[in-house]
């Protein structure tokens, strides 16, 4: 699972883990606007220890998914996100590293989400193709 560092969203995070059948069952990778270094890092270094990150874990591992978990109100994406447009940047965001990062691992699949304000609190919800 590749996630946000922010403590905000952890609990529906965990929910999510749970339901998915994963707890106890996954690595994860936590940094700051999570999918945003696959697609519109911030700087080279983001992006290369990113993916080394996850190549390195794939060696050890062997995953057969790869979780990608944005959030809403997140402060990594200030410079390129309003209100009004946060939820369509996280969702291109979470699609394109969808595509970046499919086919790099042989048999695995890549699943984006977002965690977004609901009426309960805090949920995941999976992003559509398109």
């Amino acid at each position: 699972m590749i996630t946000c560092s922010d403590f905000r969203f952890k609990s529906a995070e965990h929910a999510f883990i749970e339901q998915s059948g994963l707890t106890d069952d996954y690595d994860l990778i936590a940094r700051p606007g999570a999918a945003r270094s696959l697609v519109a890092p911030r700087s080279a270094a983001a992006a290369e220890t990113l993916r080394d990150e996850i190549a390195l874990l794939w060696s050890v591992h062997h995953f057969p998914r790869i979780l990608l978990v944005n959030h809403v109100s997140c402060r990594a994406y200030d410079d390129i996100a309003t209100p009004d447009n946060e939820r369509d940047m996280h969702a291109r965001h979470l699609r394109a590293a969808v595509v970046a990062l499919s086919g790099a691992y042989t048999g695995v699949t890549v699943e984006p989400y977002l965690v977004v304000a609901d009426v309960a609190g805090m949920a995941v919800q999976p992003i559509a193709a398109t």
